[in-house]
């Protein structure tokens, strides 16, 4: 080919030499020569890029069936993962202490051993095995805390599928897949391993099994190993792939690249591969066919092409020859023309057209090219005006808009910014014809509020201001504030030049700070501090409750308001609470600035920034004192006799329950006693009632002066008194003995004489009064609270039998006296 190219030049230059002095003739041999390497330019420029083409196509479907491949490879490996980890999901602490039922829940997944080639295990937290499946392969007991992936899935917790190695005891290459088991609180007490035999029959079998091509295969390489763990040629399997640096593709794949290539192989053969790694496991699937298989069909092509291209110079440079000498006279004029336009000898102007055909056309082209400059070069400068306007107003927080209505009436928006997609939700391009996009978008009356004010600015050609609402179509109803100037044309249309500003979130903060306003004075005082608790806002609320004017709290902190009854341990509980909740809730006596202590139920929040830091702390509180002196008389109503301010018959069968149940918790003694005055009936029928009333209220302060404060006395009703001991003298002699001594303090001290004066004054009334009492001994063990009443009632009624003023034993807890009641000592006075 080179010899015939070499050929042709030699005529082609002896056939030009006579005229290589015409100008004319070097530009037709330099037509045809560019004609010529331009055609074998393209020649081979068409075989290379076909070749590269052909490359790409080949790659792209090599990569294309690898990643098929990879992703069938990543969904086995995921499902056996998944199988894994459901059985190990099964497995709980109790169950890996058990090695039998540790052993059956295994072995009842059969499914494990489908997937798995090689058996499964089950280790422990030091990686020893507790179970492995089948025996055979006497796995068990074996410590597999050495294997790096076994390692770092009991040391991380994470699912690892490990590199492919050789089996401690069974030594065949397996690639386990291995997964966590946690107990209840997500602690790694184990792991649970699949492991996958590469020399037997496993699910790479049929991956490996295909060719690609005839001469072509696959392989699946471990890169963290660079060995192959399965291949299409058998005997490669577990063997080393090419060492660093003999193939640099294979080197790129084992780093991390995905694709295809062309390297020469360790075999020595040039080999078209690809490379895809599979996910789950980081093994690289891979195909390699050799070059020569795979551009079979280019090499073929590319000699049919060099021999077009030698036959198309042939015809090329013949043709060109004839038609480059007949054409190009007309061309010279234009040539010379344009060059004196361009040394601006002659001014820019269309060039004649001589006749009509292609060099016309291309004159009359070229007259149509410098119109289209002429008129380009004035659109483009408006054009660039245009873009920095739009840059500059598209940096404008609103839209800015021109509103016109022409003179035929109708609305339009020629001109709309690139906001009013965000804050009209309105394409600008569909404005431009009609504003009926825009007007349906206003609210009803808003809309007629716009038309109504437009034509008043239209009328006085003055500024236009307007707020409204639109319905956004994304967020909602929003508040515009609309600003315009108008213009008007010479055709009678009328423009205004606008801007639309979005002012729906100070609309609404407009309206919170009216409710906030609102919501602050309220019947509850409420005072807000800054984080250093000093006071920085009052309501008049707050005056109104403490009496401190908001001048006088101000800048002050809430220690202004304490009354003293509160310690340090109860304020630093409320300031742990704010801490932890944000808020605390509670009761809390304050005092007024007058002095006067009051109870108050609090409400303290906390407020904090973006960041989380605290800003103020807000406190609501009502006073509750008059609630809390209707409780506390309530109470005495309920509990208490209102005569003598003892508790009544029901707050003395609850205390006495309780006592009851101390005694027997604790298995202490206790005694009760039933006390009734003698003659109590002669002073009423003497002085009246409110004179007995003045007595029983004396009784009550001596009975209650002569017991401990932790005993219990109660008047149950008329002139009936019962009071309870606690925790008396262990054994039943000696709390009888103790019970006895107290009986006798009371007795004395009732039997003492009484000087009563009536509430309302008068005379003095000297009366002298006994009581009878009773005593049941109690130890809270099968006794009940009416058993026990009826008991020291009994012992009562004996002391009066007795004759008054005495004291008697229930049953025999008191030995009796000569000629005394069973159970009554012998009194010390008489009725």
């Amino acid at each position: 080919m080179k010899k015939t190219m070499g050929t042709l030049k030699d005529r082609a230059c002896a056939a030009l030499k006579p005229l290589s002095g015409s100008l004319r003739m070097r530009v037709v041999l330099g037509l045809l020569l560019g004609v010529m390497v331009a055609l074998w330019l393209t020649t081979l420029a068409l075989m290379y890029f076909l070749k590269q083409e052909m490359l790409a196509t080949l790659a792209a479907q090599q990569y294309s069936v690898v990643s098929l491949l990879a992703n069938d490879i990543d969904r086995s490996v995921t499902e056996r993962i998944r199988a894994l980890e459901g059985v190990a999901a099964t497995l709980d602490a109790k169950t890996m202490e058990q090695p039998s039922r540790l052993d059956a829940s295994v072995r009842g997944q059969t499914v494990l051993l489908t997937l798995f080639n090689w058996g499964v295990l089950v280790t422990d937290r030091r990686g020893t095995a507790l179970v492995g499946l089948p025996e055979a392969h006497g796995r068990q007991g074996v410590n597999y805390a050495d294997v790096e992936a076994v390692r770092e899935t009991l040391e991380t917790g994470r699912t690892t599928v490990g590199a492919a190695l050789l089996g401690k005891t069974t030594h065949q290459p397996v690639v386990p897949m291995i997964v966590p088991i946690r107990d209840g609180n997500g602690e790694v007490i184990g792991s649970l391993i699949g492991l996958t035999n590469l020399a037997a029959s496993n699910f790479l079998d049929e991956i490996g099994a295909n060719r690609f091509g005839r001469q072509g295969g696959y392989l699946i390489t471990d890169p963290a190993q660079r060995i192959f763990i399965a291949a299409t040629d058998k005997t490669r399997v577990m063997q080393p792939g090419p060492p660093v640096g003999v193939n640099p593709v294979y080197d790129r794949y084992i780093d991390g690249h995905e694709g295809s290539g062309v390297a020469r192989s360790s075999r020595g053969v040039v080999e078209l591969s690809s490379s895809r790694k599979v996910r789950s496991t980081g093994w690289l699937m891979q195909s390699v066919l050799p070059a020569d298989e795979a551009f079979a069909p280019f090499y073929a092509l590319r000699w049919r092409l060099l021999a077009s291209a030698l036959i198309l110079s042939v015809l090329a440079g013949g043709m060109g020859w004839w038609w480059l000498r007949r054409e190009l006279r007309p061309l010279g004029e234009a040539v010379d023309m344009l060059g004196a336009m361009r040394d601006g000898v002659i001014p820019r102007q269309p060039l004649p057209v001589r006749r009509d055909d292609e060099i016309g056309a291309l004159a009359g082209a070229f007259n149509g090219l410098l119109q289209g400059l002429i008129e380009g070069e004035a659109r483009a400068a408006e054009h660039s005006f245009n873009q920095r306007l739009r840059v500059i107003v598209s940096q404008i927080p609103g839209v800015v808009f021109q509103y016109r209505i022409g003179a035929d009436g109708r609305h339009s928006l020629p001109f709309v910014s690139d906001a009013a997609r965000e804050v009209w939700g309105l394409a600008p391009d569909g404005l431009a014809e009609a504003s009926d996009g825009f007007l349906v978008t206003l609210e009803g009356e808003d809309r007629a509020a716009f038309l109504a004010s437009l034509f008043a600015s239209a009328c006085t050609l003055g500024p236009w201001h307007l707020e409204c609402r639109i319905q956004h179509p994304r967020r909602g109803v929003r508040w515009m504030h609309m600003d315009g100037i108008p213009e008007a044309a010479a055709d009678g249309s009328l423009t205004w030049q606008g801007f639309a500003m979005d002012i729906t979130d100070a609309k609404d903060a407009e309206s919170e700070l009216r409710i906030a306003a609102a919501t602050f004075e309220t019947q509850e005082g409420i005072f807000i501090t800054d984080a250093q608790t000093r006071i920085v806002r009052v309501n008049q609320a707050f005056t109104t409750m403490t009496g401190y004017t908001a001048r006088e709290a101000i800048g002050q902190t809430p220690r202004l308001l304490r009354s003293g009854r509160h310690d340090a341990e109860f304020y630093g509980r409320l300031r742990e609470g704010l801490a932890r909740n944000g808020f605390w809730q509670g009761e809390i006596w304050n005092r007024r600035k007058g002095g006067e202590v009051f109870a108050e139920w609090v409400t303290i929040s906390t407020v904090r920034d973006r960041l989380g830091e605290v800003t103020h702390y807000v406190a609501a509180f009502s006073d509750i004192t008059e609630h809390k002196r209707a409780e506390e008389q309530i109470e005495q109503l309920a509990f208490y006799d209102p005569l003598t301010r003892l508790p009544n018959r029901r707050l003395f069968h609850d205390r006495f329950d309780q006592a009851l149940a101390a005694s027997a918790r604790n298995n202490t003694r206790g005694a009760l006693m039933f006390l009734d005055l003698d003659g109590f009936k002669g002073l009423n029928d003497q002085h009246g009632h409110v004179m007995g009333d003045a007595l029983l209220a004396e009784v009550a302060r001596r009975l209650t002066a002569s017991v401990r404060e932790t005993d219990t006395v109660a008047r149950l009703g008329g002139d009936e008194f019962v009071v309870v001991l606690e925790s008396l003298d262990e054994g039943r002699a000696a709390a009888a003995a103790h019970a006895g001594r107290v009986a006798e303090k009371l007795r004395e001290a009732l039997a003492r004489p009484y000087l009563l004066v009536l509430p309302t004054g008068g005379a003095e009334v000297s009366h002298h009064c006994t009581a009878s009492i009773g005593i049941s001994l109690f130890n809270g063990h099968g006794e009940s609270r009416d058993e026990l009443l009826k008991q020291a009632d009994i012992a009562m009624y004996r002391a009066k039998s007795a004759g008054r003023n005495t004291i008697c034993f229930f049953g025999d807890h008191a030995a009796s006296s000569p000629g005394s009641p069973e159970g009554c000592p012998q009194s010390s006075g008489s009725a």
